[in-house]
């Protein structure tokens, strides 16, 4: 049987939508609301995107700024959030035409510590590490937080097999981790698993990222 995956990762690049934006205001969360719109009179694309917690003045002042804008306007308003409508300039760089030809699916696209956080569902691996292999060759950061499979009974995807070439504490992370279970979507968090091994989050972060970074291109690479 086929298996289905999800997976969770950060993407970074300095043409990315609104990067520039992401990395001048302090704490902003910003959430994509739909695909890139394209009208024949105009040459970038549209999207629309929900902003919360920030400044609204320092954000509408950075957009001004950044080169991945073009032009926008608040379409709705509320007291701590807004939904703005973007016109994205041509030097915008986009993953998302990629994502589709692959006959990926993005389930979520948001900002998390000013980068972009992709989920996507795949219908086989193989088509992940094609949009990894994409994101190489266009110079984008990818770093693959989690991959697990859609299956109700089935696991994460292991860490820990003999052909993944992990140090002695990437192995301890690894099993501590998936023990948690941070590799399953209600499991451990980040925070609760970082305690349990005596590290702070940052560190975690850093192992996690290189383990999955390992498994990854054991998974994917010819």
């Amino acid at each position: 049987m086929t298996r289905n995956f999800i997976a969770e990762m950060i993407i970074s690049h300095p043409d990315l939508p609104l990067t520039p934006t992401i990395r001048t205001v302090d704490g902003v969360e910003i959430a994509v609301e739909s695909e890139p719109l394209t009208y024949p009179d105009r040459s970038g694309s549209i999207l629309f995107y929900s902003v919360t917690n920030c400044d609204f003045r320092a954000f509408d002042s950075a957009l001004e700024t950044d080169h991945t804008v073009d032009e926008w306007e608040v379409t709705m308003e509320f007291r701590d959030h807004r939904v703005y409508q973007i016109y994205h300039t041509r030097e915008t760089k986009f993953t998302s035409p990629e994502i589709a030809d692959l006959g990926l699916q993005v389930l979520s696209s948001r900002t998390v510590d000013r980068d972009w956080e992709l989920r996507l569902h795949a219908p086989d691996r193989e088509r992940l590490g094609d949009y990894w292999e994409f994101c190489r060759e266009e110079d984008i950061r990818f770093d693959l937080e989690k991959i697990y499979s859609t299956e109700s009974q089935a696991s994460a995807v292991s860490v820990g097999h003999a052909e993944v070439a992990l140090t002695e504490r990437q192995r301890e992370v690894a099993r501590t981790a998936a023990r948690m279970g941070y590799y399953e979507p209600e499991g451990a968090s980040a925070a609760e698993v970082a305690d349990e091994l005596g590290i702070s989050q940052s560190t975690l972060s850093t192992h996690l990222r290189r383990i999955m970074a390992k498994v990854f291109r054991h998974l994917f690479d010819d």
